[in-house]
């Protein structure tokens, strides 16, 4: 979203600097690694760069969309010391989850969510497999708690849709309600498909692993040979699952696409199957498929269920079961034949309402202007 939202702010006239930090420059091997936790909590040398930024450039606002590792919250405290207003993206769950994903066993896992430190994150080693890793992620989070960066040093933070907001209201990151608004991603429009002449095929878009639901869709496709299923995308168990679902002819797995690729199978086919099993942020790929005019089938969880309206813009099914989603595709295909552009005209009016770039401009103005003018005061 950095470069759509640069793009997208100096299309409108307004001076943009990016500042980049790479956590490349942290070294390989196990010092690289204690090195990177030790930096993610404070990087001193990161806060003397943003602060040689700001003297340069002068900028009204700063937007932080990742500050783990390099960066660090040392970022907000140089905004603070300069009386620049600060606001961050929050793409994921990393300040409340070690993994940043809340999910653990292909499962959904909140048992840190009300711990100031993610004590079950380190016991699970959550992050890469490894305790002292973890730990070392959850005492970057739990540290600024408990000093009151996220409460009294940021100024505002940013949640791509309103599940976000909600469970970390609810959880032990302790920033006020008022300081974390929802403000949605958004996509260049890349033009839409009538429902009428589109290919008989439903299609995955995505990364082949165990969180984003692939087996379940794949064991849903099982069951219905009629169906044609292609999945366009690669991972770490696109070999395994093709080997395994190699025999059905109703399946086909096509790789890795180019983005045109993929924005063109969207305008082909039927529908977009969205079976993740993590909450996720707030796809892309969803917002991509109702961009082109693409009802999307998604498990009815996190930030999808507020996406996805069954019978407007597509169809919910429970996470995590085959044989659910296998009965709603059967019953998709009965609506669409009764009312056959309803969900499809549905899908693009979402777009347009909720993810086209003048509506995001709108919304990330109204949250600059509104942090310009309290710093003034």
């Amino acid at each position: 979203m950095l470069a759509a939202e640069v793009e997208l702010l100096r299309s409108k006239g307004h001076e943009v600097d990016i500042l980049l930090f790479d956590n490349a420059s942290m070294g390989a091997g196990i010092s690289g690694k204690i090195k990177a936790g030790i930096s993610a909590v404070y990087n001193s040398r990161s806060g003397k760069e943003l602060d040689q930024h700001i003297l340069r450039f002068r900028p009204d606002i700063i937007h932080v969309h990742n500050f783990f590792f390099t960066a660090s919250p040392s970022v907000f405290y140089t905004a603070r010391r300069r009386k620049i207003p600060i606001v961050a993206t929050l793409h994921n769950f990393r300040l409340v989850c070690v993994n940043a994903l809340l999910l653990r066993n292909n499962g959904v896992c909140e048992l840190c969510l009300g711990h100031s430190f993610p004590w079950y994150g380190v016991k699970y080693k959550c992050y890469h497999d490894s305790a002292l890793q973890s730990a070392m992620v959850g005492s970057m989070t739990a540290i600024h708690k408990w000093i009151g960066t996220w409460k009294r040093v940021a100024d505002m933070f940013l949640t791509p849709a309103a599940f976000m907001r909600t469970k970390l209201i609810g959880s032990s990151f302790n920033a006020p309600p008022e300081k974390i608004l929802v403000k949605h991603n958004f996509i260049r429009d890349p033009g839409c498909s009538p429902a009428e002449g589109r290919d008989d095929f439903y299609l995955f878009v995505g990364r082949v692993s165990g969180e984003k639901g692939v087996d379940v869709l794949l064991k849903a496709f099982a069951r219905l040979p009629g169906k044609r299923l292609v999945l366009a995308g690669d991972g770490p168990e696109k070999e395994m699952l093709a080997a395994s679902y190699g025999q059905h002819a109703n399946i086909m797995f096509a790789g890795k696409k180019t983005h045109e690729e993929v924005i063109a199978l969207m305008k082909q086919c039927r529908a977009l199957v969205f079976p993740s099993i993590c909450y996720e942020g707030m796809p892309l790929t969803i917002i991509e498929a109702f961009a082109t005019g693409t009802p999307v089938i998604s498990s009815r969880l996190g930030a999808m269920q507020e996406m996805v309206s069954d019978g407007v813009n597509g169809a919910l099914f429970e996470a995590g079961n085959d044989a659910d989603l296998a009965k709603i595709i059967g019953s998709f295909e009965a609506e669409t034949e009764r009312k056959t552009s309803t969900m499809y005209t549905g899908a693009r009016e979402s777009y347009l309402e909720k993810y086209h770039p003048e509506k995001c401009y709108n919304a990330i103005m109204d949250i600059y202007n509104q942090l310009i003018i309290a710093g003034k005061r």
